[in-house]
């Protein structure tokens, strides 16, 4: 942490500090009042699957090479209790599709092919979509990108890589801007697409504020990137919409992971 710039870490403290706040006001003050009591009682009911996707960040933090002690998994337990409890009032929307199919024992085998595949697939969409939308806004606002100079902020063990992106960019961005941010939205307005839209804007000026560990080296190229993340942010939107959280956050881990494991 010594070589992390202060105003990173105040953003993140700040930030895990806000969700814990607003998960225990609604477990406190929730059952108080009828219109809250309700959503209270679904937010303490995804106590396990939230349980869950903690662990699997966490277990991703040591098979990357980082200490297990990691305070920002108080930020993603809660952050998943209100996602969840968002996502599964949504009539007729399963977030987690395939930890469904596992508990139940249902089509097991080609549930996880699928996951698999469509995972792949958007993975490679994600990552062709970002760089075309990247290099025509390098093109246009004569921006230039940091690739090459930014490799030396990555493990040289691949799959310590993997997992590197795996609890940053796949379930620590995944559960804030899809799980969250676009489930809210969703459900407070009724629209799809203006969930998706929303979500990407969020999504392309996290990438430009310190709470992205790199927004230094993305102020480099400001326009560029901020235009390349919302591009790529309607396509998780998109995924999460119709594969859910699961899904997109192998997507994303691997839209990330596969230029570093090929050009760095």
């Amino acid at each position: 942490m010594q070589n992390t710039p202060p105003e990173i870490i105040a953003a993140n403290i700040v930030f895990i500090v806000f969700w814990m706040l607003v998960t225990a006001v609604v477990w406190i003050f929730g059952q108080r009042w009828e219109r809250t009591r309700a959503f209270r009682e679904r937010m303490l009911a995804q106590w396990k699957p939230a349980l869950a996707i903690t662990v699997i960040y966490l277990a991703s933090n040591v098979l990357g090479g980082r200490s297990p002690i990691n305070l920002y998994a108080f930020a993603i337990f809660c952050q998943v209790l209100i996602g969840l409890a968002i996502a599964r009032n949504i009539a007729g929307y399963e977030p987690l599709p395939v930890a469904r199919s596992l508990t139940r024992r249902e089509r097991v085998a080609r549930t996880l092919a699928l996951f698999a595949v469509i995972s792949v697939i958007a993975g490679v969409v994600g990552l062709l979509i970002g760089s075309i939308g990247l290099g025509i806004a390098q093109s246009i606002f004569h921006e230039t990108s940091y690739p090459r100079a930014a490799g030396h902020m990555f493990l040289d063990n691949q799959i310590q890589r993997f997992f590197q992106f795996l609890w940053g960019a796949g379930i620590a961005e995944e559960t804030t801007y899809r799980l969250v941010a676009l489930s809210f939205v969703w459900a407070l307005m009724g629209r799809r697409g203006l969930a998706i839209f929303v979500s990407a804007i969020l999504f392309a000026a996290y990438h430009l504020s310190p709470l992205d560990g790199m927004y230094l080296k993305f102020w480099q190229y400001p326009v560029s990137q901020f235009l390349a993340s919302a591009l790529i942010g309607i396509v998780w939107g998109y995924l999460f919409v119709k594969r859910g959280y699961e899904t997109t956050v192998l997507a994303h881990t691997l839209s990330d992971w596969i230029p570093v494991l090929l050009f760095m």
